[in-house]
């Protein structure tokens, strides 16, 4: 994958914060209402500007930490949890999913959203995902658009200013593996503790570590 020039950087989180900020607090209230943990650490993996972790902090007695390999995007999630005023909860790194400098069993809830299709290789950073998960916590990986509503939003929002995008949907091509793939991928990682949903508000794998 290139590396994200300072005009793709500005692109990304002018749409991600604009266009798509209705999906935070959409996935964020899911998640934790399907977890059922609300509190302990949060890791929200490719964080990018730190939307999502942020909004499951504003909802959530949870500390976070936002994790992004972008040096960028480091320094504009750190800039997020200042603006929403979650410094004193946030600890922001600059790292890569497949090695994650964080200790064995340590986070209690794992959210990315549109990460996933970015990485190289799938099985070492489930992995190493699985690693850092506490037992008895919940790990959601995957992408969407949110409810009906919010999908139909989005996408008439960004078919005007992006030519790949519809008002029927995003563009059909993804980059990296398939999602057909990822079960393969979790076997191959040693993981047997998943859920994969294809529905409506997206495609997503639920991972969980027994107590």
């Amino acid at each position: 994958m290139r590396e994200m020039t300072d005009k793709d950087a500005d692109s990304f989180l002018s749409v991600s914060r604009k266009v798509f900020a209705p999906l935070y607090p959409f996935y964020a209230d899911r998640f934790l209402k399907r977890s059922g943990i609300t509190r302990g650490v949060c890791l929200d993996l490719g964080c990018g500007g730190g939307d999502l972790g942020l909004a499951v902090a504003a909802q959530s007695e949870h500390a976070l930490v936002l994790l992004d390999q972008s040096s960028t995007m480091v320094q504009a999630s750190t800039e997020h949890a200042a603006e929403a005023g979650l410094s004193g909860r946030t600890l922001v790194l600059e790292a890569d999913v497949h090695h994650l400098p964080l200790a064995d069993n340590s986070v209690n809830l794992i959210v990315s959203r549109g990460s996933v299709w970015f990485w190289k290789d799938l099985p070492r950073a489930f992995a190493d995902i699985y690693r850092v998960l506490s037992p008895g916590g919940r790990t959601f990986i995957g992408g969407g658009l949110g409810s009906s509503e919010i999908r139909k939003t989005i996408c008439r929002e960004m078919a005007k200013v992006n030519p790949k995008w519809h008002e029927d949907g995003p563009p059909a091509a993804r980059p990296g593996p398939r999602p057909q793939r990822h079960e393969e991928h979790l076997h191959a990682a040693g993981i047997t503790t998943f859920r994969i949903t294809r529905d409506d508000p997206g495609h997503w794998i639920e991972i969980w570590k027994e107590n």
